[in-house]
């Protein structure tokens, strides 16, 4: 329908039999105009969804072009979104580079400089075509999820392990594309390509670390080095045009250094920070008489440098079982207080920028009345209300995700507000074409819980509080927007004696 080519994930997930393809996942491409109708129908005023690089642009041994039919779908997403008066939150990069791409450079994809360049003449191709209607851009999603899965495990595209160096290679070209990108979305603000009010950033992820004993120096210095290898690897280059000082001193000759130009160019490459967190461990050196994981048994590179052993917290909710009666995401625990802790880490970093909260949410399975998904949104959202009130400029929240989906060579896991009703041949290999039956939305509990903060446009509990109050202007937190598959709050402020509510953001 597009001319879409194949990614590094088509590749990828037919590499193991085991491993689920997502020729046809939601069929949003399909059903793009129903799904904007709930969200619209659910009070949601924004969507944040990713451009799939190998849809709209193609190689020709040679150069990328543009793919008309590709930018179209895209164009016409947009324009259903705009209709509805949902504001589009658009992400360019979510780990599907182009196969064709990949292969063609020595070394392959993300390894390899010149992938700098062809990224910044993809994101300038975006720019020219949605700059003018698009108001909300982030670079990547998650680079540190895709460079140590996909570059250092290998249990990710490209499916590249046992390297020293490898991770942090393609992390630091991953940065000089992101300062690129943003380098000429600025440029292009100038010449009213993209619209002026426009913002960037990048989505950073972390699961916030605790020591495992606080009283203990050792696990709280590998703890702090924990968040350093993670969430600092990223935002210190944008902030300060440097890597960590602890990630120099761990990983030596591993990591890449940047150059006095390059640092430049870095440094203030965001507008805002946006962040994502969904779960929280317990932290001690690999080498400690604690340590459940021998620092010799760490795979090389990235995660032998950090030498940690990492676990989750007594109380962690752990996910959802699946069919086997295993959990979904081993990874994954519940641990709502682990969120606030993350952001204030973050705030740290730059006090004056604004968070967006961008992805957030339960590893559920495929049960619909699932009430520990609702009772991690009520939980992680008082997170969100206790930052608020410390004064931390919080410019929304979102949860992942809007519809089951996905999720990285597997559909047991489920994130989705709304059940997806995923027929049996679902992640074929040969792939399949859906029947106007199959793939049914249905609304999990939460999705309700959504639905009427978007409504009323308060949190339950900080409505009350607003009331009984006797100040004459509350902070509460209102729903605005949902991003990507994701939901997302705005803090607005109430007057008590006015019916209408003034965004102060």
């Amino acid at each position: 329908m597009t001319g879409r080519q194949p990614s590094i994930w088509d590749d990828f997930c037919r590499e193991s039999e085991d491993r689920a393809c997502a020729n046809v996942a939601d069929d949003m491409l399909h059903r793009y105009e129903d799904d904007v109708q709930v969200m619209s129908d659910y009070g949601l005023e924004s969507y944040r969804f990713s451009i799939s690089w190998s849809r709209v642009m193609s190689w020709n041994g040679t150069a990328m072009n543009p793919n008309p039919d590709g930018i179209a779908f895209y164009r016409n997403l947009i324009r259903a979104l705009r209709e509805k008066r949902i504001e589009p939150i658009l992400t360019m990069y979510h780990w599907d580079l182009p196969s064709a791409l990949h292969t063609a450079l020595s070394p392959k994809g993300w390894l390899n400089p010149s992938i700098v360049d062809y990224f910044d003449q993809y994101t300038n191709l975006l720019y020219h075509e949605f700059g003018a209607d698009v108001k909300f851009w982030s670079t990547f999603n998650e680079p540190w999820s895709f460079v140590t899965l996909g570059y250092g495990l290998g249990v990710h595209a490209p499916g590249m392990s046992n390297s020293t160096t490898n991770t942090y290679l393609a992390a630091h070209h991953v940065l000089l594309s992101h300062a690129a990108a943003v380098t000429r979305f600025r440029a292009l603000k100038e010449t009213q390509i993209v619209r002026e009010d426009a913002r960037i950033s990048i989505v950073l992820n972390c699961d916030f670390a605790y020591p495992l004993n606080p009283n203990n120096p050792s696990d709280v210095a590998a703890a702090e080095r924990k968040m350093q290898f993670s969430l600092g690897w990223f935002l210190d280059p944008i902030i300060r045009g440097e890597y960590p000082a602890v990630m120099v001193e761990f990983a030596g000759d591993h990591l890449p250094v940047f150059s006095r130009k390059e640092s430049s160019v870095l440094k203030g490459s965001y507008d805002l920070f946006m962040l994502n967190h969904y779960t929280s461990n317990l932290i001690t050196p690999c080498d400690s008489i604690e340590s459940n994981t021998p620092c010799e048994d760490l795979s090389p590179g990235w995660f032998r440098d950090m030498a940690i052993d990492s676990r989750l917290p007594p109380g962690a909710r752990l996910s959802s079982v699946n069919e086997h009666g295993g959990h979904n995401c081993e990874w994954f625990g519940g641990y709502p207080e682990g969120y606030l802790e993350t952001i204030r880490w973050m705030h740290r970093k730059d006090v004056h920028a604004e968070i967006l909260l961008t992805e957030n949410g339960w590893c559920g399975n495929a049960t619909v009345d699932n009430q520990d998904q609702l009772w991690y949104y009520e939980s992680y959202l008082q997170q969100v209300m206790n930052a608020l009130r410390e004064g931390i400029p919080i410019l929304g929240y979102t949860a992942w995700s809007f519809l089951d989906n996905y999720e990285w060579g597997s559909f047991e896991p489920r994130f989705g507000l709304f059940y997806v009703e995923y027929p049996p041949q679902v992640g074929s290999h040969a792939g399949y074409t859906p029947k106007p039956t199959d793939l049914q939305r249905i609304a999990r509990p939460a999705a309700g819980f959504i639905s009427r903060i978007a409504k009323t446009k308060c949190f339950p509990e900080a409505e009350a509080e607003a009331e009984a109050t006797s100040n004459p202007t509350f902070l509460v937190l209102c729903f605005s927007m949902v991003i990507g598959s994701n939901l997302a709050f705005y803090l607005y402020r109430r007057r008590r004696s006015a019916t209408l509510y003034d965004k102060i953001i």
